[in-house]
């Protein structure tokens, strides 16, 4: 455990260096004021660790670590603010007659009100358990707060650049497109007939040959890892067929997971405004907001088809854990609406600089 912390740490270091050394908003400048901020940091953690372990309450055990997890959760909640700040550092400014949206930061807020109720909870129950039971409450509560406080503040300053973003969008768009309700709805069959093709979910009647070819080959792996390893012919046979049960198991709840997945979204789709915006912040279509730049995500690519239905296929890329995600948003293009799509490119380029764009129409 005290190897693999660390290894873990690091490859979450690397993996997020390199997401930022790849991102438009990346530059040298910025770079040099979130390292500055790091140095910051390891000197607010030494003076303070200098100042708890040998201060006034040295002599109280207790003290130090309540004291110690506040110094924490500042310290973490205030670096959060500025590498925010530092690596979002516009933030678009709405006309004053635009209608500001607060879909994204009422849904941080949802989570904020169950933070504070589980942390009211626990302290109710510190106060009425016996003394030899108040540390359950305690540390239950306070391993919360070290967790989720610096990470709430991170998701509430980027759902207000989203929701600001967003009422940009759709108060000045550069373009923005209406389905009827029958456009729409073959619409999102389309899109779930494409996810579905995407993931290929396995149907045992069709698959069962490539199912079986499988297990038969993670059979012989694990017999023969058993016959390495020590303990009767039983324990071997048991163990075996445990490690594979458990496998089949993982496929399986694999499979079905991706089929509802598909089928929600299909649902989200077909509840979501019948309608497309595109403007100087980002898109929003689907019932979902995307900003083109962004710390955490940002335009990849954006192409054009004429294949029926004509769809725009607009590429994001977004940084989660240890490795960037890449998802594509399919957007149908209304009858009649190929000039918008043709002044879409010249804006986009000039927006992404760095993102490949080409939304021409093909030629009949």
């Amino acid at each position: 455990m005290q190897i693999a912390l660390p290894i873990i740490a690091l490859l979450m270091i690397v993996g997020a260096w390199r997401f930022w050394r790849r991102n438009p908003l990346y530059s040298v400048k910025s770079t040099l004021k979130i390292a500055g901020i790091f140095l910051l940091i390891v000197a607010a953690i030494v003076g303070a660790s200098m100042a708890i372990l040998h201060g006034p309450i040295s002599h109280s055990p207790m003290a130090q670590a309540i004291l110690g997890g506040l110094v924490i959760i500042a310290i973490a909640t205030g670096a959060t603010g500025i590498i925010i700040r530092i690596t979002d550092s516009h933030v678009p400014q709405a006309p004053p007659a635009v209608h500001l949206v607060t879909i994204h930061r009422h849904k941080v807020q949802r989570w904020l009100r169950r933070t504070v109720v589980y942390e009211l909870t626990n302290a109710v129950a510190a106060l009425l358990l016996p003394y030899a039971w108040k540390w359950l409450p305690l540390s239950l509560g306070g391993f919360l707060l070290l967790l989720c406080g610096p990470m709430m503040l991170g998701f509430y300053m980027r759902a207000r650049r989203l929701d600001f973003g967003m009422s940009v969008v759709i108060g000045g768009p550069w373009a923005h497109w209406q389905y009827t309700a029958s456009q729409w709805e073959s619409w999102a069959k389309n899109q779930l007939a494409w996810e579905q093709s995407k993931i290929q979910p396995m149907v045992l009647r069709r698959d069962w040959r490539k199912l079986l070819k499988a297990v038969s080959y993670m059979t012989a792996i694990f017999v023969f890892g058993a016959l390495l390893s020590g303990g009767s012919v039983r324990e071997k046979v048991v163990t075996t067929a445990g490690m594979v049960a458990f496998v089949v198991l993982i496929i399986g709840c694999t499979n079905r997971f991706n089929r509802q997945n598909c089928e929600r979204h299909y649902r989200r789709l077909l509840a979501a405004p019948p309608e497309a915006y595109f403007g100087d912040e980002g898109l929003f279509c689907n019932g979902e907001y995307s900003p083109w730049i962004l710390s955490g995500s940002y335009l990849l690519e954006a192409t054009a088809t004429s294949d029926p239905p004509a769809h725009l296929i607009l590429t994001f890329q977004s940084f989660k854990g240890t490795a960037p995600v890449v998802e594509a948003k399919r957007i149908l293009i209304p009858e009649g609406r190929w000039p918008d799509v043709e002044m879409l490119q010249r804006k986009l380029e000039v927006c992404c600089p760095k993102a490949f764009i080409h939304m021409v129409r093909p030629a009949a």
